[in-house]
C-alpha cells in the first residue's frame, strides 16, 4: 500500500512546524482486508515486543473473545420476543441475585450489566401504558420491574458517591450506571409499578389462565411489593431526604419494618424449582466487551438463591439500626453502637451510609454541631467539675473579681482567655473524634490500618490536654493556695480533666486495634501470647485509669454545687448535647467501663496463660515445636536462628512499632516483656492451666456482678458483657475438660517448669548438631579451661625432670577425670530432654484456637478447644 497524491494533500503543520498526516482511511481499508489471525505490523515488530506490551494473566485482554458457543447463546435473544409470566420469573430472580451480588462489592459489569435489556436503545411506548396487549409480561411487568430496579441502584450509587468507602475493597467505581437508570422519575416509576400490580391481581383470579402462570403472577407480585418497600425505603433513608423533610425517618422506618416482614413470610414459602422458566440469551456473561474502560480485573461469580436471600435479610437488619442511631441520647451509647456496628461487618452501602448520617454538611447526627458534641463527649467522661467553672465565669464574669463567697475556691485570672484556649482544643479534639466514628465505617482491614495510624494524632492530642489541664490547674487554684508547678503536673493534686478524656479515647483505639487482629486471624499461634500478654498490660492500664478517674470524680463531686444554676433557672436545650451531665450520670458511664475493662484484663491474662502453656508442651505452630528428632541440615539453622533473642525482638519489635512510639502507656520494651516470662517460666503448664482457670472464673464474677450493680443497662452494654461471658464460660469448660483427663494431668511434660522446658529444649538443638568436629571442638574448649594451669604450674617452678613428668600425669588423670564428669553431665541432661520430648509426644493432645463466632463482639476473643488423639495401636 501507498499513500496516494491525494492523501498528501492532507499534509498539515501545527505551531511547531511540525507535519501530520491523517491516514485513518489507509488504516480502514488495510484493516478490511486482513483476515482471521493475520496482523498488520512493522518488520521491527517482535512477538517479545507485544507480548510485554500487555500484563500476563490480565483478565481484560479476553474479554471481548467469543466462542462459537457464546455467539450461538447470543444470538437467541430478541427483544421483541412474547415473554410468559413464568420467563419473567426466571428474569427477575436473576436481576435480584445480580442486584444483590453488586451490594456484595462486586461491579455492575459483573452483575446488572449482563441482562440485556438494559442495553435496549428505544423503549416501547406500550411499556407500562396498560396497552401492551401484545407483550404484556415484558411491557407491563419486566420494564417496570427493571426501571424500578434501576430506580433503586441509583439511590445506592448516590450514596456511593459521597467517597465514605473505598474503592476496590468495598466497591467497583470504575463501572457507572448507565443513563438506562435515570429514564423515569420515582413517581412515575410507581405509578408504572401499580399499573403492574393490577395486571399480575388480574392475572392470578382470572379463570381462563394456566394455573402455573397464576403461581408465577402471584411470586411476581410479591417481588413487585418488595420492590416498591425497598425503593421506598431507600429513598425515606437518604440524607437528603432525611434532612429536607423530618417525617422521613418515620417513614423509612415504617416503610422497613413492612418490607422485613414480607421478605421474611416470602423466605418461609419457597416456590418450586421448576416454575421459572430461563429465557435463552437474556443474560451475556461477556458483556465486558461492551465496556472495555470499566472492566473489573477480579472476576465475581453471582450468589445462589438462598444466599442473596440471606443477604437481603443481612441488608434489612443493617439498615434497621439507622433509627436508634439517629435516637441516641448520650455519646457514649454512641461509640458503643459504632463498635458493635463495626464488628458486625455490614455491606458497603449500610456503611456509608452510617457515615453520612453521623457526619453531612458539618453536622453530627444531622442537627448537632461537632464542637458542641465533643464538649458532650469529654463531660460524660470527666464529669461536670471544669464545665461549670467555665460555665459560670461566662454567666458571672463581674463576680469574679468582688472576692465572693461563691467562687472562694476558684480564681480565675482571664476568663476569656480559658475559654479560648478550651474552644481551641475542643476543635482539635472534635476532628480526631470525628474521624474515630468514620473509621469504624470501614470494613476490619481498614479498621485496624487507621487506628493504628491514627493513635499518633491522639498520642500529640493528649499531650495538648495535658498542658491546658495544668495551666488550668494553675490558674484556677484559690489566692490563699495558688497551686505551684510541681503540682500542675502531679496526678495526685491535678485531676486532668481533658488528657484523662483523651487517654481513655487513645487505650480504647489500642485494644481494637489488637482485637481486629484477633477477628482477623493476622496472628500466628506461637504469637499470640506476646499478643494477649500485652494487650493485658494495655487493659490493666486502661483500668487502673478509669478507677483513678471514678476516684477523682467522686472526691470533687458536690464541690461546684454553688455554681451550677439551680433546676429552675437553668436553661433546657432542644437536643442532648447541649443538656447538663451530672456525677451521677458521668460515675455510671464509668462504672460500666470498670466492669467492662476488668473482665476483659482478666480474659486476656487467662489466653495469655494458656497459650504460654501450649507453648511449652509445643501444642503450637512455633519454630521449635517441629519433630526435633528430625531436624538437620537449613531446617535445623532456620529453628535455631528462630530461638535466638535478636529474631524474638525483631518479631516483638514489628509487632508493636505503632505502640512503642507512644508516650503512655508506657510501652513494654522487649526486655520487660522476657522478664515477665521468665515469671511465668517459673511454673509448671499445670500450674498455669490452673491459674488461667480461676482467672477465667474471676472474669464470670466480675461480669455477674457488674450485671447485677448496673441494673437495667441499656444501649447494648448487657449483650456485650453477656457475649464476654460467653467467651469466658466457654474457655473455661475447655479447661475442666483438660484437667478432667488423667493421663493427660499425670504426664511428665506438665509438671515440668518453663525453664526446665527451655533447658531441654535447647540441649536437643545443640545434640541435633553434626558430629563431624565435635571432638576437635570439645578438646579445644576443655583445654581453654584446664591448659592454663599447666602453663601456670611449670613456670612457679620447675624442681627435677621426673617431679614434672609426674606432674603433667597428674594433669592428664584430673582432665580426663573432668572431662568424663563433663560427658556424663551432658549425656545425663540429654537423656532428661528426650525423656522431656518423649512425654510432650505422648500428651496426645492438640490445641485449636478460633474465634468465637457465638456473636460479632465476641469474635474478637479466641475460643480454644483441647482435641484428644486417637493413640495408635501397640505392636509387636
Amino acid at each position: 500500500m501507498t499513500v496516494t497524491d491525494a492523501e498528501t494533500r492532507c499534509i498539515e503543520r501545527d505551531g511547531s512546524g511540525m507535519e501530520w498526516l491523517d491516514i485513518s482511511s489507509l488504516m480502514t481499508l488495510g484493516t478490511s482486508e486482513l483476515g482471521v489471525g493475520e496482523l498488520l505490523k512493522t518488520e521491527s515488530m517482535t512477538l517479545y515486543m507485544a507480548l510485554t506490551s500487555m500484563e500476563v494473566m490480565e483478565p481484560r485482554l479476553d474479554m471481548g473473545m467469543l466462542t462459537e458457543e457464546d455467539k450461538h447463546e447470543i444470538a437467541k435473544w430478541d427483544v421483541n420476543r412474547v415473554l410468559s409470566l413464568r420467563e419473567v420469573l426466571w428474569i427477575t430472580q436473576k436481576l435480584f441475585y445480580c442486584e444483590i451480588t453488586w451490594h456484595s462489592s462486586a461491579s455492575l459489569l459483573q452483575t446488572l450489566y449482563m441482562c440485556n435489556y438494559f442495553t435496549v436503545q428505544e423503549i416501547p411506548d406500550s411499556v407500562g401504558s396498560g396497552r401492551g396487549a401484545e407483550n404484556p409480561g415484558r411491557d407491563l411487568v419486566l420494564f417496570p420491574m427493571i426501571f424500578a430496579l434501576g430506580a433503586c441502584c441509583l439511590q445506592v450509587w448516590k450514596e456511593y458517591l459521597k467517597e465514605n468507602i473505598y474503592a476496590e475493597e468495598d466497591v467497583h467505581f470504575g463501572s457507572q450506571p448507565v443513563e438506562f437508570f435515570n429514564q423515569f422519575s420515582h413517581s412515575q416509576v410507581i405509578e408504572m409499578m401499580g399499573t403492574a400490580r393490577g395486571y399480575l391481581q388480574e392475572i392470578s383470579t382470572a379463570d381462563n389462565v394456566d394455573v402455573r402462570e397464576q403461581e408465577a403472577a402471584g411470586v411476581l407480585l410479591e417481588y413487585l411489593e418488595m420492590r416498591v418497600l425497598w425503593l421506598k425505603t431507600l429513598t425515606f433513608l437518604s440524607v437528603d431526604c432525611m434532612i429536607d423533610d423530618p417525617s422521613a425517618l418515620d417513614q423509612g422506618t415504617k416503610c422497613l419494618q413492612e418490607l422485613r416482614a414480607r421478605h421474611s413470610a416470602f423466605q418461609n414459602n419457597p416456590i418450586s424449582d421448576d416454575l421459572a422458566v430461563m429465557v435463552a440469551g437474556c443474560f451475556d456473561p461477556k458483556c465486558m466487551r461492551k465496556y472495555p474502560s470499566m472492566a473489573p480485573v477480579k472476576p465475581r461469580p453471582l450468589l445462589t438463591h438462598v444466599q442473596s436471600h440471606q443477604a437481603f435479610d443481612s441488608l434489612l437488619n443493617d439498615l434497621s439500626l439507622v433509627h436508634p442511631l439517629l435516637q441516641a441520647e448520650s455519646v457514649e451509647s454512641l461509640i458503643n453502637f459504632f463498635t458493635c456496628f463495626a464488628n458486625q461487618q455490614p455491606m458497603p452501602f449500610v456503611r456509608s451510609l452510617m457515615a453520612s448520617i453521623f457526619l453531612t454538611n458539618n453536622l453530627v447526627l444531622l442537627r448537632y454541631s461537632p464542637l458542641s458534641f465533643i464538649k458532650r463527649a469529654i463531660r460524660e467522661i470527666s464529669g461536670p467539675y471544669v464545665w461549670d467553672v467555665l460555665e459560670y465565669m461566662e454567666r458571672e464574669p463581674a463576680r469574679l473579681a468582688t472576692g465572693n463567697t461563691r467562687v472562694s475556691q476558684i480564681l480565675v485570672q482571664d476568663p476569656l482567655a480559658a475559654v479560648s484556649r478550651i474552644d481551641g482544643f475542643c476543635q482539635e479534639a472534635a476532628r480526631n473524634l470525628m474521624d474515630w466514628f468514620r473509621i469504624m465505617c470501614q470494613n476490619a482491614p481498614r479498621q485496624r490500618r487507621i487506628c493504628l495510624k491514627y493513635l499518633t494524632s491522639w498520642d500529640v492530642l493528649q499531650g495538648e490536654a495535658e498542658e491546658l489541664d495544668s495551666w488550668l490547674y494553675v490558674i484556677s487554684s484559690s489566692a490563699d493556695n495558688r497551686a505551684s508547678e510541681m503540682e500542675a503536673v502531679n496526678p495526685a493534686f491535678n485531676p486532668f480533666w481533658f488528657s484523662s478524656w483523651a487517654y481513655h479515647m487513645k487505650l480504647m483505639m489500642m485494644e481494637n486495634a489488637l482485637q481486629i487482629g484477633v477477628r482477623l486471624d493476622l496472628y500466628l499461634d506461637y504469637e499470640l501470647p506476646m499478643i494477649y500478654g500485652y494487650g493485658a498490660q494495655i487493659l490493666q492500664s486502661h483500668f487502673d485509669h478509669l478507677r483513678r478517674m471514678e476516684t477523682m470524680l467522686a472526691g470533687k463531686t458536690g464541690q461546684n454545687k454553688q455554681l451550677v444554676r439551680e433546676q429552675s433557672r437553668r436553661v433546657e436545650h432542644k437536643w442532648w448535647v447541649g443538656q447538663y451531665v451530672d456525677e451521677s450520670t458521668c460515675l455510671r458511664h464509668l462504672s460500666r467501663w470498670l466492669v467492662y475493662v476488668e473482665a476483659q484484663c482478666h480474659l486476656a491474662t487467662a489466653l495469655w496463660l494458656v497459650s504460654h502453656a501450649c507453648e511449652r508442651l509445643r501444642l503450637v505452630r512455633a519454630p521449635w515445636a517441629r519433630r526435633l528428632q528430625g531436624l538437620s541440615g537449613d531446617a535445623l539453622d532456620t529453628c535455631r536462628q528462630q530461638e535466638t533473642n535478636d529474631n524474638q525482638a525483631v518479631r516483638y519489635a514489628l509487632r508493636f512499632r505503632t505502640f512503642s512510639r507512644l508516650n503512655s502507656p508506657t510501652p513494654l520494651t522487649f526486655g520487660g516483656w522476657m522478664t515477665t516470662v521468665g515469671q511465668l517460666d517459673e511454673s509448671s503448664a499445670s500450674e498455669l492451666f490452673a491459674h488461667a482457670s480461676r482467672t477465667l472464673g474471676k472474669a464470670r464474677m466480675v461480669l455477674d456482678d457488674g450485671c447485677n450493680m448496673l441494673g437495667n443497662m441499656d444501649d447494648g452494654w448487657r449483650s456485650k458483657m453477656q457475649e464476654l461471658r460467653y467467651v469466658a464460660v466457654a474457655n473455661s469448660v475447655a479447661l475442666a475438660k483438660l484437667q478432667n483427663l488423667s493421663d493427660v494431668v499425670q504426664n511428665q511434660a506438665l509438671q515440668v517448669s518453663g525453664s526446665l522446658a527451655l533447658a531441654h529444649r535447647q540441649i536437643l538443638l545443640g545434640a541435633a548438631q553434626p558430629n563431624a568436629g565435635e571432638g576437635s571442638q570439645s578438646t579445644s574448649a576443655s583445654e581453654k579451661e584446664t591448659g592454663g594451669c599447666g602453663s601456670a604450674m611449670t613456670a612457679a617452678a620447675q624442681p627435677s625432670f621426673a617431679s614434672a613428668s609426674v606432674s603433667k600425669s597428674k594433669a592428664k588423670r584430673e582432665k580426663k577425670k573432668r572431662r568424663a564428669a563433663k560427658q556424663g553431665q551432658e549425656q545425663g541432661a540429654l537423656s532428661k530432654a528426650s525423656e522431656w520430648l518423649m512425654a510432650t509426644d505422648n500428651l496426645g493432645v492438640s490445641v485449636v484456637w478460633s474465634c468465637c463466632d457465638a456473636s460479632p463482639q465476641a469474635s474478637n476473643w479466641h475460643q480454644f478447644s483441647f482435641v484428644i488423639a486417637d493413640k495408635p495401636a501397640s505392636s509387636s
